[in-house]
């Protein structure tokens, strides 16, 4: 359950500086699980954040990231939350969930996007074409900051709860989203009982195809080219990097539709626990 990583308080001068250029170009109050473990790579991740920077920051990246978000089942209907969910967990849930509703589709088409650029399939661009600007920011009503908890020092329930959950998604390490939710441990485990049984099950499965396979189209569709090629980043480093910051992004974006996926559920039951329509 461990992937090297620099958590965003242990970010020193330029690090720190590009941490904070990654969450109000994405428009997310947290630094993803890829950008912390890619940030033992600070050549390979400065240049991919800023030769991203303009896709990122145009109207048709929000636009496909919202697209992205309505491939999700509509006839869902889970079962209550248990009653041992405290009301507090209830409230940090209800704070947390938006924010990784809002984050994952942009962070799958992120990674798409780098991963079609390390495979020499780059894209494209508009040519001369402008597209809108949407400017740089976190929305006001995100919370500032979003404390993940760290595995190690977690309380033997919550690590036993946070390693089911790697092990059945066949991950390193757990990712964000569940290291933040991890501090309401009510919710958490009463939300893993209704999901766990589903990853296996057939639409589960197709949804997260449908998923990959509709972020590969829309990377290809964006505004800007980028020139994130081995063979330029072979100037300033070596193949071994190279190969690991491919492993790391290829890992991310395998990961990322089972965790919409997963929140969409989990804001359903939280919806459907308040008497709220989804």
């Amino acid at each position: 359950m461990y992937i090297p990583e620099i958590l965003e308080g242990e970010a020193r001068g330029r690090l720190r500086r590009l941490y904070h250029t990654l969450k109000v170009t994405l428009h997310i109050p947290f630094v993803h699980d890829l950008f912390r473990s890619l940030a033992w790579y600070p050549t390979f991740l400065t240049y991919a954040t800023e030769a991203s920077r303009p896709n990122l920051l145009s109207l048709p990246f929000e636009q496909a990231a919202d697209e992205l978000r309505t491939l999700l089942p509509p006839d869902l209907h889970p079962p209550p939350l248990d009653a041992f969910v405290t009301s507090h967990d209830v409230r940090g849930a209800q704070s947390l969930l938006p924010i990784f509703q809002y984050a994952n589709p942009k962070l799958l088409l992120l990674a798409t996007v780098w991963h079609h650029e390390l495979s020499a399939r780059p894209i494209s661009g508009w040519g001369d074409r402008e597209a809108a600007h949407v400017p740089p920011g976190i929305p006001g009503h995100f919370p500032t900051r979003v404390p993940l908890l760290r595995v190690e020092t977690a309380p033997a329930p919550v690590h036993h709860l946070l390693q089911r959950i790697t092990v059945r998604h066949r991950t390193f390490a757990p990712t964000s989203d569940y290291r933040a939710l991890a501090y309401y441990p009510t919710f958490l485990s009463s939300a893993w009982q209704t999901l766990d049984p589903l990853l296996d099950t057939d639409w589960y499965r197709q949804t997260e195809r449908a998923l990959s396979a509709r972020a590969e189209a829309l990377a290809r569709e964006l505004p800007y080219t980028i020139g994130l090629t081995p063979s330029r980043l072979l100037r300033t480093m070596s193949e071994r990097d190279i190969a690991a910051c491919i492993a790391l992004i290829s890992t991310c974006r395998h990961t990322l539709p089972a965790l919409i996926l997963d929140i969409e559920l989990m804001s359903r039951l939280l919806h459907r626990h308040l008497g709220l329509s989804s």
